[in-house]
Order: C-alpha cells, then sequence, then structure tokens
C-alpha cells in the first residue's frame, strides 16, 4: 500500500508542478503549456506571466504533496501532518486544475481525488502505512 500511495504522490507533484514550467503543447502527462489560459481572466496567468493565484496553487499543492512524501520516507515532517497535508495540496490541485479545465486536467483531478477518498473515506494514516 505504501508503494501505491508513493506512486499516487508522485505523480499528484508532478501534475502540480507543472504550472511552473510549461511545455510548448499540452500533453496528459504534461498539463499546462505556455499558452494554457484560465477561463477566469482575472487571476491572471502562468507564474512565468505573474500569475499569482496559478502560483499559490500551484506552490500549496506541489509543496503539500512533496512534504507528504518526505513523511513517508521518515523525513522532517511530523506524522499528525500526513492527512492535512494531503488535504490541502489535493484541494489546491483541485482549485488549479479547475481554473485551467480542459480535457488534460482530468487525470490529475481523479488522482486528487483519489487521494482525498484515501484518507477521508479509506482512512489511510500514520499508523496504517508503518
Amino acid at each position: 500500500m505504501k508503494a501505491i500511495l508513493i506512486a499516487l504522490l508522485v505523480l499528484a507533484a508532478h501534475f502540480s508542478a507543472t504550472p511552473f514550467a510549461p511545455a510548448g503543447t499540452a500533453k496528459f502527462y504534461w498539463p499546462f503549456a505556455a499558452d494554457s489560459k484560465s477561463w477566469l481572466t482575472a487571476i491572471g496567468g502562468l507564474p512565468a506571466s505573474g500569475g499569482i493565484v496559478t502560483s499559490l496553487l500551484a506552490g500549496v499543492a506541489t509543496l503539500g504533496f512533496i512534504a507528504a512524501l518526505l513523511f513517508l520516507f521518515g523525513w522532517l515532517i511530523p506524522a499528525h501532518w500526513f492527512t492535512p497535508l494531503i488535504i490541502a495540496a489535493a484541494v489546491a490541485s483541485i482549485l488549479l486544475y479547475i481554473l485551467y479545465f480542459d480535457t488534460f486536467s482530468l487525470l490529475p483531478i481523479a488522482l486528487d481525488f483519489i487521494l482525498l477518498w484515501g484518507v477521508l473515506a479509506r482512512g489511510w494514516s500514520v499508523a496504517g502505512l508503518k
């Protein structure tokens, strides 16, 4: 179970970090392209063009997933932070991909819902992963 959760968190962190390094064209494994635009134009654009909301959501999601990974490897993160980190990161990621919704957003959103389902409905916890 721990290996599956590690894989899910690595993928979630990857998807959440893609706004910081958008590809030339969007692909299912790299959802943000250099010309990606939010359907709410008031929030700005990608981090490279000064989009604060996008930077904040992507940063919270990426750092939250990485921190949860650090916990799984036993580095630096207190055990009681595990569930709140995943919840905060998944919610930030879902909001990010809703703001830039297209067909390439479906996989990251599904991944976030799987992580939320795991910690909220299935009770993935520190004790269950040790």
